[in-house]
């Protein structure tokens, strides 16, 4: 080196316990991640409303089911028309269960009048969907269908003909009426007490809407006017 000059280092000269500089963190990627945890609080914080709205709206209707349930009425959340079901007398007479399909039962404890037989309407008697015209001693059916048609009339034994039988009215066949069932019985002269006897008659038949039955029968002096024994009805098959 010449006299009197100033070395200086070379400029190629690395120090090498020396690091790099670290690199900026990237924008984008710090955002989104913001971004993400402010969508998770706020899905976070409507869940939570959601449960409080729902414990809010299961808690009023147990509330309103229990004022709305007296001692009286032990089912809890009973339908208007099952409260309407049990206060009507003329519904509650057939029962807490109606008949799924139409039918009636009527008994008798009347004389018949030219010989038909006329029937009871009391708290036994069942109608249901099908009309009864007591002066007339009929049964008018109202839906179309196939019935199981009965009858049956208790009597006293005699030295006479009995004659018991189910008719038809319809609107299809003008005139005569239609004979659907019966029974005739000859008692021979009896030298003891007169006995008791009954008549029963069933079958099946195909009635339209409108048709009537009714019962008919011939001596009927020796007809014994007994509820209990005597019966008239039709139901659908």
């Amino acid at each position: 080196m010449a006299p009197g000059k100033v070395s200086y280092p070379s400029v190629f000269v690395v120090d090498s316990k020396m690091r790099p500089p670290p690199l900026p963190p990237k924008p984008g990627r710090r955002q989104r991640k913001d971004v993400i945890q402010t969508l998770l609080v706020i899905l976070v914080c409507v869940a939570i409303c959601g449960m409080a709205v729902e414990a809010c709206f299961i808690y009023h209707l147990f509330a309103s089911q229990e004022n709305s349930t007296t001692p009286d009425e032990p089912q809890i959340g009973m339908s208007k028309q099952e409260k309407e079901h049990v206060v009507n007398p003329k519904e509650k007479r057939l029962g807490e269960m109606k008949p799924s399909k139409p039918m009636a039962q009527l008994t008798t404890g009347q004389e018949p009048v030219n010989g038909v037989v006329l029937w009871h309407e009391n708290h036994e008697s069942i109608l249901h969907h099908v009309k009864h015209k007591a002066n007339e001693g009929k049964l008018i059916i109202e839906k179309e269908g196939y019935y199981s048609v009965y009858s049956k009339i208790n009597f006293k034994e005699d030295n006479i003909i009995f004659s018991h039988s189910v008719l038809r009215l319809t609107h299809r066949y003008v005139g005569n009426e239609i004979l659907l069932l019966q029974s005739s019985r000859l008692h021979p002269k009896l030298t003891i007490l007169k006995t008791i006897d009954n008549s029963y008659l069933s079958g099946v038949f195909h009635l339209y809407k409108d048709d009537a039955v009714f019962v008919r029968v011939k001596n009927c002096t020796l007809v014994l006017s007994n509820a209990a024994e005597n019966y008239f009805g039709v139901f659908m098959v």
